[in-house]
């Protein structure tokens, strides 16, 4: 899509005898970000389409005549790269999704993308709540409503059982694999549901039936989960150890462990867990452990690690994603200028 809309781009360009920087100078942007159009490196943001299309003359359906799987690529690519969703994009994607839900063909996979969609539209206003609120503290800092808000916009830790508890969530994947026995990834969320309600006789059974559709690791895994949440601690940690005993070359073994550690505050072992895990990944890699890494350095006060940890995130995405700009990569800098600011602070002895 990006390759086809770059080549039009251009070839309207060349018709009327403009430059990069001709074009460029007259959108108000560089000459840089004309380019990466036309090599099908990005496309414009949707707020550029009247002017491009006062300035070559055409429609911008003719100049923007996209297929719907274009369309739809679009919006996934907006969805998890723009930085803010405006209204304007926000209204596009909804709008043509909403239309095409009578295509049988692409009803489900519109469904998914209008989920997605809303989800991220709610983690950007979620975004600006958290500062609001932050905002409001430093001005009134023993306001309930405000460190309400703050919980709420980052999803943060409630006691209260009533607005806690996950029985619906439950019930809905109870029956989810009823009707589909064998879809196993279905089995894990039920497990993560019962497991943080404390259902541990019903989780037992659940991980009874996961085993056998899907013999592995998770076996040992939520086993140990399990023992974890009914107090018996040294069962957990043999079933986890066993693990990885069991399957020493599964990446995903030893990234779970770490995890188990990191939430018994186990740190160095999860660090070593995480590392051995990270190390024995396939390329493409993900990065989860280098940022779980990086959340153990920054807890423990080890600033300048954590931002090592960042940055080879950021290196990361670019040599096995070839991701260099967006909302990810932004991400990943404004923390590490966040701890390069604490670590700045930090009072010396």
């Amino acid at each position: 899509m990006n390759i086809e809309i770059g080549k039009k781009i251009k070839a309207l360009r060349l018709q009327r005898g403009m430059t990069q920087e001709d074009l460029a100078v007259k959108l108000n942007v560089s000459s840089q970000a004309v380019s990466k159009w036309e090599n099908g490196v990005t496309m414009p943001d949707i707020q550029m389409l009247p002017g491009l299309s006062v300035i070559f003359g055409v429609t911008i359906d003719e100049l923007f005549a996209l297929t719907d799987d274009a369309h739809l690529e679009r919006i996934e690519n907006m969805i998890y790269n723009e930085h803010f969703i405006s209204k304007d994009d926000f209204h596009y994607a909804e709008g043509f999704l909403k239309e095409k839900l009578g295509d049988d063909d692409k009803k489900a996979q519109c469904l998914s993308l209008l989920a997605q969609l809303h989800i991220r539209r709610s983690e950007d206003h979620r975004e600006l709540a958290s500062r609001y609120a932050r905002e409001a503290l430093a001005l009134e800092p023993y306001k309930k409503a405000s460190h309400n808000a703050l919980r709420d916009a980052e999803n943060g830790a409630i006691f209260d059982w009533n607005f806690s508890n996950r029985h619906k969530l439950i019930e809905y994947y109870k029956n989810f694999v009823s009707n589909h026995p064998d879809y196993w990834p279905a089995y894990k969320w039920l497990l993560n549901y019962l497991i943080a309600d404390g259902r541990c006789g019903e989780a037992r059974e659940v991980l009874e039936r996961l085993n056998r559709v899907y013999p592995g690791y998770l076996y040992q895994l939520y086993g140990g989960l399990i023992c974890k949440e009914e107090g018996k601690l040294p069962e957990a940690l043999a079933l986890w150890e066993q693990m990885t005993n069991l399957y020493p070359d599964d990446w995903l073994a030893w990234a779970s462990r770490g995890d188990c550690m990191a939430k018994l505050c186990r740190y160095d072992e999860a660090i070593k867990y995480y590392t051995k895990g990270y190390e024995l990944q396939p390329n493409p890699k993900y990065s989860d452990s280098l940022e779980a890494i990086s959340h153990i350095y920054e807890i423990q006060g080890k600033y300048d690690m954590a931002i090592e940890k960042l940055q080879e995130i950021i290196a990361l995405l670019r040599s096995d994603w070839n991701v260099t700009e967006g909302k990810m990569v932004d991400f990943y800098k404004r923390e590490i200028e966040r701890l390069k600011g604490i670590h700045n602070q930090k009072p010396s002895i």
